[in-house]
């Protein structure tokens, strides 16, 4: 009777500690998710790259139509982009986790007002969909998988 006692407990313990293990990587998930969508609101539609430090890691990797590259070098492009379409508005649709993986279904409209990214800045309207992913280490992004078509907003303004 004893050992059957002493078994009950144990599992009775064990399970707390799953459960509470689940509940912390629960909680690290949902700030994940609020930080992918701090970089739909803040950076890309907000322009605010000087939030960059807090959401990503300094070494984060960007993997970008079949390219890697670096943080900085995304951040450039980033605000090239924003440069080339100063009124964009870049929405989140859908975000889930799977603890320190997030995943975003979003949407971007803009206008092409400026000559950057190799766009002919004539004023026309352009929209896209796509997707990103981010690996989380420690509560920052540290690296990123981006998916959307990215000529199909080109032929939209009249870019190359």
């Amino acid at each position: 009777m004893r050992k059957l006692s002493l078994i009950f407990v144990m599992a009775v313990l064990c399970s707390g500690l799953i459960f509470a293990k689940g509940e912390k990587n629960k909680g690290s998930e949902e700030k994940n998710k609020e930080t992918a969508r701090k970089v739909f609101d803040d950076l890309f539609t907000g322009g605010h790259y000087e939030q960059i430090n807090s959401m990503y890691e300094p070494n984060a990797v960007v993997h970008l139509g079949g390219r890697t590259i670096s943080l900085s070098e995304a951040v450039s492009e980033g605000k090239g982009w924003k440069s080339a379409f100063p009124d964009a508005v870049m929405r989140a649709h859908r975000i889930t986790g799977n603890g320190d993986n997030v995943e975003v279904h979003w949407s971007v409209e803009g206008t092409n007002k400026g000559t950057a990214e190799g766009l002919p800045g004539k004023g026309k309207k352009g929209k896209a969909q796509g997707s990103s992913r981010f690996r989380f280490t420690n509560g920052k992004i540290a690296e990123v998988w981006v998916d959307w078509d990215e000529q199909n907003l080109r032929r939209q303004v009249g870019g190359k």
